[in-house]
C-alpha cells in the first residue's frame, strides 16, 4: 500500500514538473499588443496624385494595423484562448504573425501564427495555415482560426475602387479604379 502511494505520488509530482516545464518553454519572447494607427488614406491619396499612378503601396506595418483592428473585434480564438498581442511580417502572399494568446485567463503562451494572403474583391482574406510555439508545430485540431478577412473598400472614398492587390516581399501594391 506505502508503495502505490508513494508511486502516484511521484507521478503526480512528475507531471507537475512536465507541466511547469511546458509553460516556461511557451512564454512570449516578446511583449505585443493589440494597438494599431487607422490606414492614412489621405497620406496614400495624396502621393497617388504627385505620382500620378492610380496606386498605392501598403507597408508591412500597415498591412500588420487593419489586421489587428479586424482581430481586435474577435480576440478570442476559441473558448479558453484570447489573443492579446501580434505583430506581423509579411513575404509575398506569405504572413507570419507572432502572438500573445492567454489562456484559460491565466497563462501567456507566446507563438507563430502562418498565414496565406488572398485578394478577391472585396476582400484581402488571411487564412491561417498553422502554429509553431518555438519549435514545435501545434496540431491544427488544437488551434484553428477562421479567415481573417479585411474589405479594403472601406478605406476608400465613396468613387474610388481597388481593382487589383499584389504581393510584392514585404509591401502589398493596390491598384485603384473609378467606381460607376
Amino acid at each position: 500500500m506505502r508503495s502505490l502511494f508513494k508511486g502516484i505520488v511521484t507521478i503526480v509530482i512528475l507531471g507537475a514538473l512536465l507541466v511547469a516545464g511546458a509553460l516556461w518553454y511557451a512564454q512570449p519572447q516578446a511583449e505585443l499588443d493589440l494597438s494599431y494607427n487607422d490606414l492614412p488614406v489621405r497620406e496614400k491619396l495624396g502621393a497617388m496624385v504627385i505620382n500620378r499612378k492610380p496606386e498605392a503601396v501598403l507597408t508591412e506595418q500597415e498591412l500588420g494595423d487593419l489586421l489587428k483592428k479586424a482581430l481586435s473585434r474577435r480576440t478570442e480564438l476559441r473558448p479558453g484562448v484570447k489573443l492579446t498581442g501580434a505583430r506581423f511580417f509579411l513575404e509575398g502572399d506569405r504572413l507570419a504573425a507572432d502572438v500573445t494568446l492567454l489562456l484559460q485567463d491565466r497563462w501567456k503562451v507566446g507563438a507563430r501564427l502562418n498565414f496565406d494572403l488572398a485578394w478577391k474583391e472585396p476582400n484581402l482574406t488571411a487564412v491561417h495555415t498553422g502554429t509553431v510555439i518555438r519549435d514545435v508545430t501545434v496540431p491544427g485540431e488544437w488551434l484553428s482560426l477562421q479567415p481573417i478577412q479585411v474589405d479594403l473598400n472601406d478605406y476608400m472614398p465613396r468613387h474610388v475602387a481597388i481593382r487589383d492587390v499584389a504581393f510584392e516581399g514585404s509591401t502589398v501594391r493596390v491598384t485603384f479604379g473609378l467606381r460607376l
